[in-house]
């Protein structure tokens, strides 16, 4: 093993040359050159000196902010502009979040198991590199075709990476005891775009354009996300001789044992597709994806029709944000505290109350009372659903796993900003799909209890 003094850099150079012939780049390897770097240079730093998993949590936070808005907070601040701008219908703009989600599903059912095999560090930095490279062409586009090839296909298979298998195949190696909380974390990024940042892009729409949006975004991407993704992600803490959890390894007499309960049943995806409380689960969600992606999309359309100027209904979309900012570390807490299982059935029944009371909402101040309990269970989305798999089937193959049950709930995912659209512009009014997006919601509930962990 490595010889890791703390109070003795020679320590970082005199280590195991079965672990340094594969960093052959410097007179250090690699992982005892960033400790050095660390201790010398960056120990007033904490990022950098945190348990490297809590950093890939960071990272994927990050992801989430700043591509995981593309789609759900930015889309919603822009499609009122980009209407207006571009002549499209409302269901023409929501298509290309329905082709999106789809492409995304696609997508992550072929390269789950290369992300369970070789890890997220390349997919998340070729992710981030594309999604920001779609979101800048977004800024010069004219016609819908190519708005469907960067936002539908582009910004699409960027989410794999970024939002979905990457991230979470990521966390579920590094963490077994503190998974519900770094799961907290990570799925706080868009939540947290939503109440920072909605606002100041509202502005930014107002004063030059919705192109410069897009392009804003597009840059953060590929100068921030890309190389933190290619700097701090790695595969799992066993191959830097370290556990999960960054739990400690205790010598006894005969072999070492760790000082955390660590240890978890894997099921393989064949294995897992066999038992019944996947496809309960998976129903379940299906169920709650239609008001997930459904309402989000739609609100500040529905807000401007409900009689709010653009700039007040982009103020409640933000109040919506901060809903669910507190809605991931109580998300975190009830599945922490009672297990995912419990907190999927309380997220199911938490959600329709709080869809009814957003829809019997008749003024803007109900409007904005109703956003905030919306926001808070929302925050539960992907919080649960990144943490079911790991928790249910272990996290071996929570890739493959992540990209089989996303390929099953994509349908809902996807209907779900198309239907609202394409009601309004056939009605006039969102009322009766927000309606059903509630009941949905209540049925979920049901499916989400039956579904207990399996047993090997």
């Amino acid at each position: 093993m490595e010889r890791r003094a703390r109070g003795n850099n020679d320590s970082f150079i005199n280590c195991d040359k079965a672990i340094c012939h594969k960093h052959n780049r410097s007179r250090h390897c690699h992982y005892h050159f960033r400790e050095y770097i660390n201790l010398r240079y960056l120990r007033y730093f904490n990022f950098f000196s945190l348990y490297r998993g809590w950093q890939i949590v960071g990272v994927s936070f990050l992801s989430l902010f700043i591509h995981g808005a593309a789609t759900s907070y930015l889309f919603g601040v822009l499609v009122v502009p980009m209407e207006d701008d571009l002549g499209w219908s409302r269901t023409e703009l929501v298509l290309a979040l329905t082709i999106a989600t789809f492409v995304t599903a696609g997508f992550g059912m072929l390269v789950g198991g290369l992300f369970d095999k070789h890890g997220a560090r390349v997919g998340m930095t070729l992710s981030a590199l594309l999604g920001g490279l779609s979101l800048i062409g977004l800024a010069f586009i004219g016609a819908q075709w190519q708005y469907y090839l960067l936002l539908g296909i582009g910004v699409g298979i960027a989410r794999t990476g970024l939002e979905n298998i990457g991230p979470r195949t990521a966390i579920a190696n590094w963490f077994i005891r503190r998974r519900a909380a770094a799961f907290a974390w990570f799925s706080g990024g868009r939540a947290v775009f939503g109440f920072a940042m909605v606002p100041i892009f509202a502005l930014l729409v107002e004063q030059t354009s919705w192109r410069a949006g897009w392009a804003t975004l597009g840059v953060l991407e590929i100068v921030l996300l890309a190389p933190l993704a290619w700097i701090i992600v790695r595969r799992k803490p066993e191959d830097f001789g370290l556990l999960p959890d960054n739990a400690q390894i205790i010598p006894t007499k005969n072999s070492f044992s760790s000082d955390a309960s660590d240890t978890e049943i894997s099921w393989t995806r064949k294995e897992a597709i066999r038992t019944k409380s996947l496809w309960l689960v998976v129903i379940a969600f299906v169920l709650t994806g239609f008001p997930a992606t459904g309402i989000i999309a739609n609100m500040v359309p529905y807000f401007t029709d409900e009689g709010l100027s653009y700039s007040t209904a982009t103020t409640a979309f933000a109040f919506y944000g901060f809903g669910a900012i507190f809605g991931r570390p109580f998300w975190g807490f009830i599945a922490g505290k009672f297990g995912v299982h419990i907190g999927m059935t309380f997220y199911g029944l938490a959600y329709g109350f709080a869809i009814s009371f957003f829809t019997l909402a008749s003024s803007p101040i109900a409007l904005f009372a109703a956003t905030w309990p919306l926001g808070l269970v929302i925050g539960g989305s992907q919080q649960l659903q990144a943490q079911a798999w790991p928790d249910y089937f272990g996290r071996k193959h929570v890739g493959s796993i992540n990209g089989f049950t996303i390929l099953l709930i994509t349908p809902a995912m996807a209907a779900g900003p198309l239907i609202p659209a394409a009601v309004h512009d056939s009605i006039g009014n969102y009322i009766p799909v927000f309606t059903a997006y509630a009941i949905t919601s209540f049925i979920a509930a049901a499916f989400f209890f039956l579904a207990k962990p399996p047993k090997k």
